[in-house]
């Protein structure tokens, strides 16, 4: 009988360090909800308008990526953040698979008018935002129109660091 006990309380603890291992991944890389994710892309847009009332932005998405260059941003991308990750990079090009319309039901900190076509200058046009599952590092493109031929488009590598947002590191790819 002894040795049945032997065999058995092996089996018994590798059973339940299978199951608390599988509990324990499933605790730490499940994927946050729509609300909360929503939440800290409106976060994340807020930090770039901040300190203007009100803001002009573009109600539809921009990545400023073609179809003939995505591959190629994504690559430029991932070799210019070397601290991006992969979960952060592969949400950001899901997310941005179609362009969408951003919700006139933001909560930015500051007033601000969804323009539908551009104007002259003196707007923002951004993507969605890429998070990790954590939601404590985020990519995103942003540009800023501030008269005709004097703008810029620059994609942002941020990170959320005692509940704000920063710029961890930034790629221009165009400037007029």
């Amino acid at each position: 009988m002894s040795t049945k006990i032997f065999k058995i309380i092996p089996a018994v603890a590798l059973a339940f360090t299978f199951l608390a291992c599988s509990f324990l991944t499933s605790q730490f890389t499940s994927r946050p909800s729509t609300s909360e994710i929503e939440k800290e892309e409106q976060a994340v847009y807020s930090f770039f308008v901040s300190g203007s009332d009100p803001v002009l932005i573009l109600q539809n998405t921009s990545t400023n990526i073609s179809d003939d260059d995505s591959q190629q941003m994504v690559d430029s991308i991932k070799s210019s953040f070397k601290e991006v990750s992969n979960e952060t990079l592969d949400s950001y090009v899901e997310r941005n698979k179609e362009p969408s319309q951003l919700s006139p039901d933001m909560d930015l900190g500051v007033k601000y008018v969804l323009l539908s076509q551009p104007e002259t200058g003196g707007y923002f046009m951004f993507s969605r935002v890429g998070f990790n599952n954590a939601l404590d590092q985020a990519l995103v493109y942003v540009g800023h129109v501030a008269a005709p031929l004097a703008g810029s488009g620059s994609y942002y590598l941020m990170e959320k660091k005692d509940g704000e947002w920063t710029i961890k590191e930034e790629i221009m790819v165009w400037i007029s």
